[in-house]
């Protein structure tokens, strides 16, 4: 008999699908000169370096740095849960400190949900919390999301209907991919639903700290007073995603076996990045810094609608942003978007497609796109409105 010599897998890495759509770098044609509108990064310009450089001084150059390489308690360093407990009004024993935002979805997903489980979604969805859903094996139920977040009239009817979710996945504020902001009064009814029908509340809000005007409507209160609500954030839009570092609110009967469960994972986040964070956002520029990233974003933002509705008029049609790093847009008509995106990034300008936000059928979700203004500068943003209208007008 001739033994086996293949490597053996798990189930879960056999069944691991391949990316289809967003993310699937077989479908991405980055030339020399393109303008990418598809990704998710914060501009570099507008990130506090200059905050960074002193942090990281004060760090290597104290007491602190050395016990900063040994290992740190799992749920993160004291004092940077007790600052981001206070900016989260809860108790920091429910605040741990994670290896940036997907680490914290995976944490929640794996604390929450089981096989076979029924999670409702944001319709259209960030589609790699559904591929954290593959750690599982639970099933997503779509709930459509509107101009204020997911549907809360739509979810009350389902769950009447007999809809009996184990937990509800939704980002609150300036929603990816279509940049809606759950405001107060469904923030309420949500966690009253969540309460009525016994599901859990997965809130992801990493762009929370990116609005456009300084001092508008405070969009933090996020019912974290609720037990059945678990908040996941991250610094990876204020301080870059390379930093890694983020952190999840538990609720308070869950929080020492949530810790359980990150000791058999990774077990901790760096101490020494951790400390570099903390440095950072206990200075007093640091606010400062994150309003004028805002002011600067919503100048991109305002830039790029302006350059589609005077290329496009009346065939595109615009959810204006207030915040976050994306524009949601539908163009009007029959168009071949799979041809409109090959062609496009012929002409040099790369964007998602809508429909790659699609839970399930995505029929709803044919001619919107995901453009982003984060990163680019202004002339680019417009340059690829120009290069996007080319693709368009071949398409006749």
């Amino acid at each position: 008999m001739v033994p086996d010599t293949r490597t053996a897998a798990s189930r879960l890495l056999e069944q691991l699908p391949a990316r289809q759509g967003f993310g699937d770098a077989t479908l991405i044609k980055h030339r020399p000169g393109s303008i990418d509108l598809g990704g998710g990064n914060p501009d570099v310009e507008a990130l506090p370096t200059a905050l960074y450089r002193d942090a990281a001084r004060d760090l290597t150059e104290g007491d602190a740095f050395a016990a900063s390489l040994r290992y740190v308690p799992a749920p993160g360093i004291p004092a940077l849960r007790t600052w981001i407990a206070e900016r989260e009004g809860v108790d920091a024993e429910r605040v741990i400190v994670t290896t940036g935002g997907a680490h914290g979805l995976a944490l929640a997903v794996l604390g929450t949900l089981d096989a076979g489980d029924e999670i409702v979604v944001d319709d259209p969805v960030y589609p790699l919390f559904l591929r954290t859903l593959d750690l599982v094996g639970a099933h997503p139920v779509p709930i459509r999301v509107d101009a204020h977040g997911i549907d809360v009239d739509e979810l009350e009817r389902r769950l009447l209907a007999g809809l009996r979710p184990k937990a509800l996945f939704t980002v609150p504020t300036f929603q990816n991919p279509s940049g809606g902001t759950l405001p107060d009064d469904r923030a309420r009814r949500l966690a009253e639903l969540a309460d009525r029908f016994g599901f859990t509340i997965i809130f992801d809000d990493p762009y929370r700290e990116v609005g456009f005007e300084p001092g508008g409507v405070d969009v933090r209160s996020r019912q974290l007073d609720s037990d059945r609500v678990i908040a996941v954030n991250t610094f990876s839009k204020t301080l870059g995603p390379a930093l890694r570092v983020g952190w999840i609110v538990v609720p308070e009967a869950l929080a020492e076996r949530f810790v359980r469960l990150r000791n058999r994972l990774d077990g901790l986040t760096s101490g020494t990045l951790q400390e570099l964070v903390l440095r950072i956002v206990q200075r007093q520029e640091y606010p400062a810094a994150l309003a004028a990233a805002g002011v600067g974003y919503g100048r991109k933002a305002r830039a790029l609608q302006q350059a589609l509705e005077s290329r496009f008029g009346d065939a595109i049609e615009i959810t204006e942003p207030s915040g976050g790093f994306f524009l949601w847009a539908r163009l009007h008509g029959d168009a071949d978007f799979a041809r409109l995106h090959a062609l496009a990034q012929d002409e040099g300008v790369f964007f998602q497609r809508g429909e790659w936000f699609a839970v399930d059928d995505d029929a709803h979700l044919r001619g919107t796109m995901r453009l982003s203004f984060s990163e680019q500068p202004t002339e680019a943003l417009v340059e690829g409105v120009e290069r996007l209208h080319r693709a368009w007008r071949q398409l006749g």
